[in-house]
């Protein structure tokens, strides 16, 4: 549609032509253009203990615009973590959201009710969830509720219907919640997010609360995202303490609850536990609206932690089914404080190969440089230690397995390196292509090969480097160095390795005597 303005003025004539657009601007969703307004509403009858209730189905093509609804968790305790909420797009099996009620729209630890005002969660103080995630389909959508108690539920769904006209949206909303109890105190980070793309992160709500008596740290670092690590640009984010990813200062100690645009932290109590020191329950939410963060390939998040419980939801959009990487537990290991260990509801991860990894080797004056670049051999000394690890899409982080025990802001090792071993394997003798991308230092070894620096990056950045690779097995050793850089002492590399066909090339740990397995 065109709209034409004339303006007239001392025998002048301006015409203005406007060209009307279609979709959504925060998002960039391509919806059609004539929508037509619909709305569901429904009182349901109490939710019955364990049986799944469709609620809502709408047809196609169309596009959710808001949800509103409410729980009876005034009169039934912790209802809103007692019920979960799933939907599904166009058919699907595999549910493109699943959540706890409450958590979905960012009420954690079955707090009940509290106020957040931003443009794509509201909650109103014991009144009502509301989201306004725009959520497109081509066929249709299914609103599913399930509950563990019995209790009232209302529902409202603002949607648009496109009559006639074709959704050339491929993307859907998705969102998964996952929980973990006790996280690892100064080990592995708490993990949120693995999907596959194009896609786009929209946001996250997290929660903890404070159950750990000896360091009495709510959390153990920040927002860490690797991004398209198989891909031609890929990258990483991290960020440097837990409360700065929600625009919140010296740990929030000081922070008193509040609700903002695109991050905050909206709810912040200290309650008297265990030998009656102040424990803490947080909750923040960050959303990615003016700071876009899209994937080609794929999105692999975790948050810095140390020994808590802690859970998470996260919001994005990707194209196709998303691809399960969590289940949710039983109904009583939904409740906070229950005991829900690392990796007991995680389902597999996609293949990507992994590597052998050691450090911290001391580089003070580019000391593990400088023995790199010699091609010096680390095998014989025994206090190097070496581990397995598993890559994420392309991805190795050193401070997921060698984290200093050291509190505040500065979770990260200074002035050392880290060496990591792969096995490539090639049916006939090739040039392959390796694209690395890292900050920091790297040395580069193939084989028997004279060793490549291959530079200091000071911000994560990539490179491709053609190697010769013989018949058979071929040995990969880089050694990075670590300091405070542009990301804080991030301290992680991606490599995609293809042959001379452009075939990939998966990495195997080249495991040397007293490896350990992750």
């Amino acid at each position: 549609m065109q709209c034409r303005i004339l303006f007239w003025a001392i025998g002048y004539t301006c015409i203005v032509t406007a060209q009307s657009t279609a979709g959504d601007t925060t998002f960039g969703l391509r919806l059609p253009s004539r929508p037509i307004s619909d709305r569901f509403s429904h009182t349901l009858q109490p939710l019955e203990p364990g049986k799944p209730v469709t609620c809502a189905t709408l047809d196609g093509p169309g596009c959710i615009q808001h949800l509103f609804v409410v729980v009876n968790a005034k009169t039934v305790p912790l209802a809103e973590r007692q019920v979960v909420m799933r939907i599904y797009f166009d058919g699907a099996t595999v549910p493109h959201v699943e959540a706890p009620l409450g958590d979905f729209f960012g009420v954690m630890h079955g707090a009940g009710w509290y106020p957040i005002n931003t443009p794509l969660l509201s909650v109103k103080e014991r009144s009502g969830f509301n989201s306004y995630f725009k959520m497109p389909f081509g066929r249709s959508a299914r609103i599913e509720f399930e509950s563990n108690v019995r209790t009232p539920l209302y529902l409202q769904v603002d949607w648009h219907r496109y009559p006639n006209q074709e959704l050339q949206e491929p993307r859907r909303f998705c969102a998964r919640w996952r929980r973990e109890m006790p996280t690892q105190r100064y080990g592995e980070d708490f993990f949120m997010l693995d999907a596959d793309g194009p896609g786009q992160l929209v946001g996250f709500v997290y929660g903890v609360r404070l159950i750990d008596q000896t360091d009495r740290w709510s959390h153990g670092g920040s927002d860490n995202i690797y991004l398209d690590g198989e891909g031609e640009f890929p990258a990483y984010l991290r960020g440097i303490g837990g409360e700065d990813s929600f625009g919140v200062g010296y740990g929030g100690a000081l922070h008193t609850p509040e609700t903002h645009l695109h991050s905050s932290i909206p709810y912040y109590v200290h309650e008297d536990v265990g030998d009656a020191r102040p424990a803490q329950r947080v909750v923040g939410y960050r959303f990615f609206v003016e700071d876009t963060v899209s994937f080609e390939k794929s999105i692999h998040m975790r948050f810095g932690c140390m020994k808590n419980d802690i859970c998470a939801t996260v919001f994005w959009y990707q194209e196709g089914v998303p691809r399960p990487y969590v289940r949710l537990p039983d109904w009583k290991q939904l409740l906070p404080g229950t005991e829900l260990p690392r990796g007991s509801i995680d389902l597999p991860l996609p293949d990507h190969g992994g590597w052998a990894i050691c450090a911290p080797l001391d580089n003070e004056q580019d000391r593990a440089i400088n023995d790199a670049l010699r091609a010096a051999p680390l095998d014989s000394n025994p206090d190097v230690k070496w581990r397995v690890r598993q890559a994420y899409h392309g991805f190795i982080d050193f401070n997921h397995v060698f984290r200093p025990e050291t509190k505040g802001v500065a979770v990260h090792h200074r002035g050392v390196a880290g060496q990591a071993r792969c096995v490539l394997t090639v049916e006939e003798e090739c040039t392959a292509e390796l694209l690395f991308s890292w900050d920091d230092r790297l040395i580069l070894q193939v084989n028997d090969q004279p060793p490549m620096d291959l530079g200091r990056n000071d911000a994560f950045r990539s490179r491709i480097i053609p190697v010769k690779l013989r018949k058979g097995r071929n040995s990969v050793l880089l050694t990075l160095s670590n300091s405070q850089g542009s990301n804080h002492g991030g301290w992680a590399f991606a490599m995609r390795a293809t042959d001379s066909d452009g075939l990939p090339l998966l990495p195997t740990p080249a495991v040397p005597a007293g490896t350990e397995d992750e």
